[in-house]
């Protein structure tokens, strides 16, 4: 095998193929950021006013309806996606953001066992996911938003669960929904 040694131009040509490759298949993603950030706060606040008696459904259904028609979504969006060809960015995110999922899953289940809050847990895995997608793309504002996250994690564990749920929406708008639709990256 021989090696090859780059000029300087030649590596900087490189370097900037792979971060515009990434900006370019972030911006066929970000309708998955919004998406899930507008269902998973519209599932909060509905059911906050669940709880305020605003709404008379039951509690869980929002946690049951958003998440499914968030589901049913991304397989139809991520079929019809599947035309491309799939980037080390989009694997390791799809990867990522899977592994995420199984962690809150776990998260959700460990909660409801125990009968606590899973929103900070939530807001972490969330946290997580937004500042490596940040870090990826060389994009502050999403390593910020995934701070916000964690902020709002901590945040979390000195409030009472209905006003949780305020702040678990706020964090998705805030921290998903804003900057997937403002990001300079796109």
């Amino acid at each position: 095998m021989s090696k090859n040694i780059l000029a300087p131009h030649e590596s900087l040509a490189i370097i900037q193929k792979v971060v515009s490759s990434t900006r370019h298949d972030y911006h066929i993603q970000r309708k998955f950021y919004v998406l899930w950030g507008i269902l998973i706060a519209v599932a909060s606040f509905t059911q906050y006013a669940i709880l305020q008696d605003i709404l008379t459904i039951p509690w869980y259904y929002p946690w049951v309806l958003f998440p499914s028609i968030g589901l049913v979504l991304s397989v139809i969006w991520g079929y019809a996606g599947k035309k491309n060809t799939l980037s080390y960015y989009n694997h390791f995110v799809l990867t990522m953001w899977f592994t995420l999922y199984i962690a809150i899953g776990i998260s959700l289940y460990i909660s409801l066992f125990n009968q606590t809050s899973p929103f900070p847990n939530i807001l972490v895995c969330v946290g997580i996911g937004t500042s490596i997608s940040g870090f990826l793309m060389k994009n502050r504002l999403f390593i910020f938003c995934g701070l916000i996250f964690g902020l709002g994690a901590i945040y979390c564990l000195y409030l009472p669960f209905h006003e949780q749920l305020l702040l678990n929406g706020a964090c998705m708008v805030i921290g998903n929904v804003v900057p997937n639709l403002f990001s300079p990256h796109v």
